[in-house]
């Protein structure tokens, strides 16, 4: 917080200043030129009167001596006209030299005032630049500063470390050897055990916030959870499991509004999280993407990419995995329903019957099995494939009215978190 207040009062003077320093120049050069003009004008008036009274003086002077001959006009006009020209002649060089003089001081003092002006800019960039290396110093400092639980921690593991180190090269020796080994150990395991704290408590700090993020996902709160998901990623941003929950979210939020450009993000995130750490989870998550867009588009490619990648999992599974039979049997469920191919029905039923002899309260199962029954019914007229459907439905409701509710919007795909 003070170093942007610094930085902000850096870059007010330097903007203000030179501004500052502009008007003024400016000021001083208009001022200058109109005390110049005043000047002239106010000697150029003192110079006239001044001329005309000593003409009249002169005049007056030499009026007895030549009274005779200024009573003729011709005479008394051409005795005017040199005393006028010899009063100017001796007064007109010295007020120039004298405006001469006014003009060289006010173009001095305002060069002057320039000088200065250039002088206090060059001390303002130089302020700046000493107050920016102190605003950086005040950010090292900072740094330094141990903020966290984890920082305090390793602070104690460095002064362990030294009382040890200390102990080990004075050559101080315990009654037994073995203690000296494990002090020796100790010392070189220390960076190791350092790093292995503060990565441990940074994973326990992203594994928090994964809580989290799943609770907001499972709660459809997108905004809430793509919070999270900035907040991770600020942290480590090639975690798998942030990148696994932001796949989940953007195939949720491609379910929602059908907008391919939150398929193409869930798909990116699952590939960067699969790349990092290639395991089922994930897998299964993308073949439920390719699944979802089937449902709404109807493609070949997208049914063969899901069911592909649910078949080489089930199949390299060492025991069954209601999640993954689930999920091929709902894509088999979605491919029935649009195509009512006999074949695709036998083989839904027969998993989500392996899914129900496993866990027989599993809800999801037996409300897809139920939409699948429903389904056939609707295409055949078969009153025992309803009976199934409805006893399917209240088994569910038997077990946990709520999930087996928020469950009966279609055929469930289920996600692995």
């Amino acid at each position: 917080m003070k170093s942007a207040n610094i930085r902000k009062v850096n870059f007010a003077i330097l903007i203000l200043f030179p501004v500052i320093m502009l008007i003024f120049l400016v000021v001083c050069n208009i001022y200058s030129i109109n005390l110049n003009n005043n000047i002239t004008r106010e000697l150029n008036v003192f110079t006239n009167s001044l001329s005309s009274n000593i003409e009249s003086k002169y005049m007056e002077t030499i009026s007895p001596y030549f009274g005779e001959q200024l009573k003729s006009p011709n005479r008394a006009e051409e005795i005017t006209n040199f005393v006028k020209e010899q009063v100017r002649l001796g007064i007109n060089p010295n007020f120039s030299t004298l405006k001469f003089s006014i003009n060289r001081l006010i173009g001095n003092s305002l060069l002057r005032v320039t000088y200065v002006a250039l002088f206090l800019l060059v001390l303002m960039f130089a302020l700046i630049l000493f107050m920016n290396y102190t605003n950086n110093s005040l950010n090292n400092k900072s740094e330094t500063v141990p903020e966290s639980e984890n920082d305090i921690d390793i602070e104690k593991d460095m002064k362990e470390f030294e009382k040890k180190e200390i102990k080990i090269l004075t050559g101080r020796k315990d009654k037994e050897d073995s203690n000296n080994n494990e002090d020796k150990e100790y010392v070189d395991n220390l960076p190791t055990i350092i790093l292995k704290k503060s990565e441990d408590k940074k994973l326990k700090e992203i594994e928090k916030m994964y809580e989290n993020l799943v609770a907001e996902i499972k709660g459809a709160k997108d905004e809430k959870a793509l919070e999270i998901l900035e907040n991770i990623f600020s942290i480590d941003d090639r975690n798998y499991m942030a990148l696994n929950g932001a796949g989940i979210l953007y195939t949720k939020m491609y379910s929602k509004n059908n907008k391919s450009l939150y398929f193409r993000k869930a798909d990116k995130y699952y590939e960067s999280a699969i790349s990092i750490y290639d395991n089922k989870d994930t897998l299964n998550n993308k073949g439920v993407l390719y699944s979802t867009r089937y449902g709404k588009e109807n493609s070949d490619y997208d049914y063969n990419t899901a069911l592909t990648i649910f078949d080489n999992m089930i199949y390299s599974s060492d025991k069954k995995d209601i999640i993954l039979l689930n999920n091929r049997a709902t894509i088999y469920l979605a491919k029935y329903n649009i195509t009512g191919n006999n074949e695709l029905f036998e083989k839904a039923l027969k998993d989500y019957g392996e899914i129900i002899e496993v866990d027989g309260n599993n809800i999801s199962a037996l409300n897809n099995r139920s939409a699948l029954y429903f389904n056939k019914y609707k295409r055949t007229s078969d009153n025992q494939l309803f009976d199934k459907s409805i006893e399917d439905v209240r088994k569910a409701f038997r077990i946990d009215a709520n999930e087996a509710l928020s469950s009966d919007e279609g055929p469930i795909y289920i996600y692995k978190y």
